[in-house]
Order: structure tokens, then sequence, then C-alpha cells
């Protein structure tokens, strides 16, 4: 069964995306990133850049990427489900929940403090929990509330 987690009250969504993506790199999770092409450009820079001392292994998943570098790089980044077959983390950029979510282990979700960011988190939450997934929730402003992590 899928298993959700709820990261609430995140001050930047791009830093802390490279912040989880390094830990399930390192919890051995491919992991693939769905969202608009405009965020998902964003964060590959910010993926190279984020820390000086380290790389995580990504690509920008785009028509005409070789089928041997999406299979190899454990990050993939793209606007388009399909691309992340295989992948056994899902990280959602995406306002609404993924179809098909049963064939990730996890689910991520990262939620700022801003107020249509947290209105759409909000449905994404009530949604898994009736669909009756198990559902973990970190507040980051405020500690956290059920569950242990990535």
């Amino acid at each position: 069964m899928t298993e959700v987690n709820f990261y609430t009250g995140v001050p930047d969504r791009q830093a802390y995306a490279c912040r989880l993506l390094r830990k399930t790199l390192g919890a051995g999770l491919k992991t693939g990133v769905w969202g608009p092409m405009r965020l998902l450009e964003r964060l590959d820079q910010t993926l190279w850049t984020f820390d000086a001392q380290e790389f995580l292994p990504h690509v920008l998943v785009k028509p005409g990427t070789p089928t041997l570098l999406r299979e190899r790089t454990p990050v993939l980044l793209s606007d388009r489900l399909e691309d992340l077959v295989g992948c056994q983390a899902l990280l959602n950029f995406e306002p609404e929940p993924p179809p098909e979510l049963e064939r990730f282990e996890r689910v991520l979700e990262l939620v700022s403090t801003e107020p249509e960011q947290v209105a759409a988190g909000r449905v994404r939450f009530k949604t898994y929990k009736a669909m009756g997934l198990a559902v973990n929730h970190f507040n980051l402003a405020g500690g956290a509330s059920g569950g242990t992590g990535a």
C-alpha cells in the first residue's frame, strides 16, 4: 500500500525538495518529481547549486531523453507521469493527487505557507485519507504530528 508523507509549513519548497531528494537517494529509493515544467526547471537548477559539497544525480526528462539515462539516474524530473514508471517514490508538485498512485511505494507532498498551497494541500490530504492510504503529517512550522519522515 502506498504511504503518503505530507510536509506542511515548508518555507521554501525548492530548497526543501532538495533536502528530501537527498534523503530518498540515501535510502536507495528511485524518486520521480512530477509537476509543471517551469517548477521542474527551477528545481533542476536548484539541485545543481544547493550544496557545494555534493551532487544529487538527476535528469530533467524531456522528449528525446535517452532511455538508458532515465534508467540509470536515481532522480527524475518530469511533467509526465509516464516518464516516471519504475520510480519507488514520487514527489508531487502538482495541485492534484497523481492518478494511479498505487504504482509508487511513497508519495511525498510539500505544502508551503501560501494560502493557495495550504488550501490545495488540505484537499489532497483529505483525498488520500478517503482512499484509505497511510498518511503521515510533518508540520515544519510546529513539529511532527505522526509518522517518521521520507
